[in-house]
């Protein structure tokens, strides 16, 4: 951590880790931040430092007010720090497991930002690849924020528009969908709409949809829409939503929305949805960068 507190860094306190990297909780005068801590020049894993490339290009890039933020990126002898704003209210997904199912204007509240962020990185050919609640980080107003991008790649289009498909299954295997469960190359932007749409179900229902402890069941009940909201949920719950769910939750992904059809949805908002309509008349720019498997 030397170079760290040669930079005004103190007091680390580890809050994470996994694969090659540690998260640790610091500040610098008086502010909060998260340091994520990888470690590189891996010789038993030769892809590490393409796949950082890859994550550090996306998040020197992305700007958008519901994605994490990149404060500072620093490199010393075989470690690589990014440094992030420090979000002290944890992730949905915590949130969740500890309080139980949000009623659906909380779940509106947290859900319809998320998807506008999503929307963001599709835009610019962005794929996440690795959407789950865990991965939704709370700041201190309590506003949902994109991260972990580890796993995020820039999607190549062909000649004739067409997203060319991923054959790299990654991601959380209790939000993966059934193309990817079964290993078929896949549309990384589709992908990321059903792990919305798990997102959301585990949101005001807190139980996932679907059996995440046996992959066969898993995919045939994937396959055959056997999800089921709790009773008292079920009652509850209002028609948009649901048919909100069973849009994203779509096993084909060739049926499934696009993110702009999903920020369009009569559930979002219609300020949101106003929004969405002057937005698509007008371009998004954002600084040029390689786009890269």
């Amino acid at each position: 951590m030397d170079e760290l507190m040669r930079r005004g860094y103190e007091s680390f306190v580890r809050i994470d880790e996994g694969g090659q990297a540690k998260v640790y909780k610091s500040v610098k005068q008086g502010k909060l931040y998260a340091i994520k801590v990888v470690h590189v020049e891996d010789p038993n894993n030769p892809r590490l430092d393409d796949d950082l490339k890859r994550e550090l290009q996306i998040i020197r890039n992305v700007k958008h007010p519901n994605c994490v933020r990149l404060e500072e990126l620093l490199r010393s002898k075989g470690k690589i720090y990014i440094i992030m704003d420090f979000m002290s209210n944890g992730t949905i997904g915590g949130w969740v497991k500890t309080h139980g199912p949000v009623c659906e204007w909380k779940a509106r509240a947290w859900f319809c930002p998320v998807a506008r962020a999503i929307k963001y990185l599709h835009e610019h050919k962005i794929a996440h690849r690795d959407l789950k609640l865990d991965n939704i980080l709370l700041d201190p107003y309590w506003n949902p924020m994109v991260s972990d991008f580890g796993f995020s790649r820039f999607v190549k289009i062909s000649d004739t528009g067409q997203v060319v498909k991923s054959d790299t299954y990654c991601g959380t295997t209790s939000y993966n969908p059934p193309e990817v469960l079964k290993q078929i190359p896949y549309d990384p932007f589709s992908g990321d709409i059903w792990c919305l749409g798990v997102m959301l179900f585990i949101m005001i229902n807190k139980i996932y949809p679907f059996d995440r402890h046996d992959r066969q069941k898993m995919y045939e009940c994937q396959m055959t829409r056997q999800y089921k909201l709790q009773d008292q949920i079920e009652e509850k719950s209002s028609n948009e939503i649901k048919e909100l769910i069973r849009i994203m939750l779509e096993p084909d992904p060739e049926k499934r929305p696009s993110i702009r059809e999903i920020c369009e949805h009569h559930w979002f908002p219609i300020a949101l949805r106003e929004n969405e309509i002057l937005a698509s008349r007008s371009s998004i720019s954002l600084k040029s960068v390689r786009r890269g498997e």
